[in-house]
């Protein structure tokens, strides 16, 4: 076993020498991700909670009881949970480790950190917003990390709520749209650039129609200066032209362009776009015959 664990090392720091492949990319600060070695696998599956700069070794299990199984992705798995001292209900989101993870390094933090809990954190820095999902606890095991976050109840995807209210009035559409786009702006405002907005990133509480924006497992450190558009990760639908036919794309036109997907959804329930060809073409047909000459325009997107 020595002289295996000895080989596997030699091999992994091989991997992660210069010599071997690299690339410049200015999108951002990515450091190497975190793969387990062969014998940390072997050990127990102890957490250290991380709620702050400085972690303590507090147990998940002591703080938090988790519930039923409520989201199940490519993202991880979420449940419903409570918070023990307190009953207060949150999400609680079960990610696995990978060697593909991305890793970056914020202010404030000692070591790079997994992006989801990174941008975050940086979403959590005042003022924070009422449209965004809020951070409470996380916990990194040597196999997966939770993220505990708040929990709005009761609350649909806004993908479930525009297929259960076909066709929104204006006035609604109105409403859920400036929440949306306070939330985009807020991370903007944050150095945080979604890079997923889709309507089933929203959640809506059905008794208020406040939204939230979740899912930040695509999250990126803003960058003003452009990606490459080989690293933009959004639903097909909502795709914008520039990153179909240039190598290059800036943060804020993309959230712009998705933003205007978003509403258009909303108001005709189906995307404006089925394909590359028509993303790229750009013309916006109506399918709403109801619909205002103030928001029956290709401008309105």
């Amino acid at each position: 076993m020595k002289r295996i664990r000895s080989f596997l090392r030699n091999v992994w720091t091989a991997v992660k020498s210069p010599s071997g492949c690299c690339s410049d990319s200015k999108a951002v600060d990515v450091v190497e991700p975190f793969v387990p070695p062969l014998d940390l696998l072997s050990e127990p599956d102890s957490d250290s909670r991380q709620s702050g700069v400085e972690p303590n070794h507090d147990s998940f299990k002591f703080l938090y009881n988790a519930g039923e199984m409520i989201g199940c992705g490519g993202y991880g798995r979420v449940f419903k949970g409570t918070r023990k001292f307190d009953d207060k209900k949150v999400a609680i989101k079960r990610m696995r480790k990978t060697s593909e993870d991305l890793y970056l390094a914020i202010p404030g933090h000692p070591k790079p950190l997994i992006a989801e809990v990174a941008v975050l954190l940086m979403m959590r820095e005042e003022p924070v917003s009422p449209y965004a999902i809020q951070l409470h606890d996380w916990f990194e095991h040597p196999r997966k990390f939770t993220l505990v976050m708040e929990y709005p109840e009761p609350c649909e995807s806004l993908l479930d709520f525009i297929y259960d209210n076909p066709q929104l009035d204006e006035s609604t559409a109105r409403l859920i749209m400036r929440q949306a786009v306070q939330a985009v702006q807020h991370c903007i405002e944050h150095n945080v650039f979604y890079n997923d907005i889709h309507a089933d990133n929203f959640l809506v509480k059905k008794d208020t129609l406040e939204l939230k924006l979740i899912d930040f497992g695509s999250g990126q450190i803003l960058n003003s200066d452009g990606y490459d558009s080989d690293v933009y990760i959004g639903v097909k639908f909502y795709f914008p032209p520039e990153v179909l036919t240039e190598p290059w794309f800036h943060p804020v036109p993309v959230n712009v362009w998705a933003l205007g997907v978003l509403l258009y959804e909303m108001v005709n329930t189906c995307p404006p776009f089925q394909n590359p060809k028509e993303i790229t073409k750009a013309k916006v047909r109506f399918q709403n015959a109801k619909l205002s000459n103030g928001l029956d325009t290709p401008s309105s997107l």
